[in-house]
């Protein structure tokens, strides 16, 4: 049975905001496009420019169901999506 979660991260982007996300679903889900339900955990992904403005801060908002021993293992993959920086 899937619970779901929140995860929150702030990344420095002079980017498309959106980006992270796209890097989150693919550590996820290991395509962009795929039939549903993602098969480690369903999610969905906010950006909120922190500063207003096209550069600066990124407030990250990742919510997402999954098994609670898939938990750290989800969380992991967030991590390392958005730490490889792409």
């Amino acid at each position: 049975m899937r619970q779901a979660y929140a995860h929150q991260a702030v990344v420095i982007s002079t980017g498309d905001e959106r980006a992270p996300g796209g890097a989150i679903t693919l550590a996820l889900c290991g395509s962009w496009e795929h039939e549903p339900p993602c098969p480690l955990a369903e999610h969905h992904t906010t950006a909120e420019r922190r500063d207003g403005g096209s550069g600066g801060e990124v407030l990250l908002r990742v919510r997402f169901s999954a098994a609670p021993a898939d938990e750290a293992e989800v969380r992991a993959r967030i991590v390392a999506a958005l730490a490889a920086g792409r």
